[in-house]
């Protein structure tokens, strides 16, 4: 007889039901972005093989890294948009409406009659790219501290996802079939987020104490945890609106850049992505195709490709429960290592062999598995932590415009990497642009040893005390300081002092 009391099924529904299930549930619904955002990082490397094959359309080497650079160009301003957005509207309502430009984006691709307005498609999901952005802020502030940088690594997860199906069906169908799939993923995203209820950080700091118990109250699915977490984000509030003393302008938000809390993550993090783009994470992705063709592989480089996607989307997993075990500083510095070692083997062997034909080179294979090893590297560490950690280090009150703000410069540095990739292959050998990479990746681990802060386990609002030097906040703190700063929700304030 089936035994419900000890079975999977139980314990997955106790989860689900008292845990932290519908967290997961609402982080899911967020980051189906995340497949649209792989789908379209992904479609360039299956899109430009097709075109340049098609001789009605004529494709030249410049037009097509100018179709591949399209998907990020725009990325930057619809990274700003999120931010500003995400302030206004909220976190869920910028996630939702990042499916729109999805949506068109890939509508004007799949009946793109000529050149123009494949480019004009292309724009316009470069820019639901990066609206995308606001899915690390939303999922960081529905996320209990220890559980935030599983959750978070979702992500990762669900752009490997989209990679892997963006180059399975770009083996099996015509580009225009294929960005019709990834339309409808984009309708699948609008659905899932109208599920789900808004950030409890947004709603407080607009002052929707009601609607912000019961948004707790859903995701933690017990209304004394609820209130004890609504406390803490009281208190924190209410430190940013003493700071602030009440104003919203933009002099205000330029004063508060200038907070140690602010501008040494923004440095941080903008250095962190500098290193990011070196390392040549997004060269391997947008270019797939086209860099097994120039390593020589003696697979077929569409089938190559698609083994690349489902290793990057098994160690994009393996990575999120690393996340949950293993701080983020050693993460960092194991993936710099990986990548490094693995590219410098790549370039080293090119070096030496890449004047023989393929076919008489000795261990052939070894290009195609020192970039296996590379993309698996990437998946620890080098690839989701920056993009994590725009959602988790700076404080509520700029989380958003300061997270837009840098996912914007992020991805104006992935523009120019994949620009430039094509102009980089006519003038360096493919062993110096190798050697390049390895060169970033090395510059990475020492700058994580130095500089990264380590933020596993705290609370968004102990990361905000240690980058302004007062150490961490506890729970009794937080009780202390409700006590002198009582809310004006007066019920909240006792139950959570019960609570805590």
């Amino acid at each position: 007889m089936f035994d419900m009391r000890d079975s999977t099924l139980k314990r997955f529904w106790k989860t689900w039901e008292w845990g932290i299930g519908r967290t997961v549930a609402a982080t899911i619904a967020a980051h189906t972005n995340s497949i649209s955002v792989g789908m379209c990082q992904g479609y360039s490397a299956v899109l430009l093989p097709q075109l340049q094959a098609d001789a009605t359309l004529n494709i030249s080497q410049e037009e097509a890294s100018w179709i591949a650079s399209l998907g990020v160009i725009s990325t930057p301003g619809g990274a700003l948009l999120s931010g500003i957005i995400t302030e206004i509207l909220g976190r869920k309502a910028a996630v939702q409406l990042t499916t729109l430009p999805f949506l068109l984006g890939w509508a004007t691709i799949a009946f793109s009659a000529n050149k123009i307005s494949l480019c004009i498609g292309r724009f316009i999901s470069g820019l639901a790219i990066g609206m995308a952005s606001a899915c690390y802020i939303y999922v960081a502030e529905i996320s209990l501290p220890d559980h935030r940088g599983f959750l978070s690594a979702f992500g990762p997860i669900f752009v490997s996802l989209g990679v892997l199906i963006v180059y399975s069906l770009g083996y099996l169908l015509k580009w225009q079939a294929v960005s019709a799939v990834c339309a409808g993923v984009a309708v699948l995203s609008f659905a899932a987020m109208h599920l789900v209820p808004e950030s409890p950080s947004w709603l407080v700091s607009k002052d929707l104490i009601s609607e912000a118990t019961n948004s707790l109250v859903w995701l933690r699915r017990s209304p004394a945890v609820a209130d004890a977490e609504l406390a803490d984000i009281l208190h924190s509030v209410k430190k940013n609106r003493d700071q602030e003393n009440h104003e919203k302008s933009l002099r205000q938000f330029v004063l508060q850049c200038c907070y140690p809390s602010v501008w040494k993550p923004f440095l941080i993090l903008i250095i962190f992505f500098l290193f990011q783009e070196g390392s040549g994470i997004y060269i391997v992705l947008y270019y797939a195709v086209n860099v097994f063709q120039n390593v020589g592989s003696t697979m077929d480089d569409y089938v190559a490709s698609i083994i690349v996607a489902t290793v990057r989307l098994l160690m994009s997993i393996t990575g999120s429960v690393c996340i949950q075990h293993f701080n983020r500083k050693t993460l960092a510095i194991t993936s710099g290592l990986g990548m490094a070692i693995s590219m410098g083997a790549a370039g080293t062997y090119e070096y030496f062999y890449s004047a023989l034909p393929v076919i008489d080179r000795p261990a052939s294979w070894v290009p195609f598995v020192c970039i296996i090893i590379n993309v698996c590297a990437s998946m620890l560490g080098m690839l989701q932590l920056p993009w994590l950690m725009t959602g988790e280090l700076f404080p509520l009150s700029v989380r958003g415009m300061m997270g837009g703000t840098v996912s914007s410069l992020a991805y104006l540095f992935i523009f120019g990497t994949v620009k430039v990739y094509p102009g980089m292959q006519r003038t360096l050998q493919l062993h110096e642009i190798m050697w390049i990479f390895t060169a970033a990746s090395f510059g990475v681990v020492i700058y994580v040893k130095f500089f990264l802060p380590e933020t596993r386990g705290k609370t968004l609002h102990e990361i905000e005390m240690n980058f302004i030097g007062k150490g961490n906040s506890t729970s009794t703190e937080v009780l202390e300081k409700c006590e002198k700063d009582r809310p004006s929700n007066k019920e909240v304030y006792i139950v959570s002092k019960n609570v805590l």
